[in-house]
């Protein structure tokens, strides 16, 4: 008779939960290692206030080479803004007025700072 009850409260148990309208949350994706390490370098060249083309190819190179489809993304638009920037530089011999270009840069870079955090949440980033 027990064994009968704690059937029936078991089955009750489990019909409510499954007729819930509360759905657990999803876990976060597995970032990849050019996600993770696209992210970190980001976090530091950020960090650093740096907007340049230089430092920030090897940041744009990682991420677009990433499995995740938001950091690839927004790394692809980070290395279009890093070539862009780069070509004007050198093209003009270091007397171009950056300042569009860095913006663009610093543009990219925060589409690819809300990638990150929706993959790896809040930083910091390790």
């Amino acid at each position: 008779m027990k064994r009968l009850l704690a059937a029936g409260l078991l089955g009750a148990v489990l019909f409510l939960s499954a007729c819930s309208d509360d759905k657990p949350e999803a876990s976060r994706p597995s970032p990849d290692q050019y996600s993770r390490s696209g992210c970190i370098l980001l976090a530091q060249r950020l960090k650093e206030n740096d907007h340049g083309w230089i430092l920030n190819g090897s940041v744009a190179t990682r991420a677009a080479r990433s499995t995740d489809p938001a950091i690839n993304a927004a790394g692809k638009e980070l290395v279009l803004a890093v070539q862009e920037a780069g070509d004007l530089d050198v093209g003009s011999k270091g007397k171009a007025d950056m300042t569009q270009a860095e913006a663009r840069v610093t543009e990219a870079q925060q589409k690819l700072k809300t990638a990150c955090r929706d993959l790896l949440g809040e930083e910091p980033w390790s």
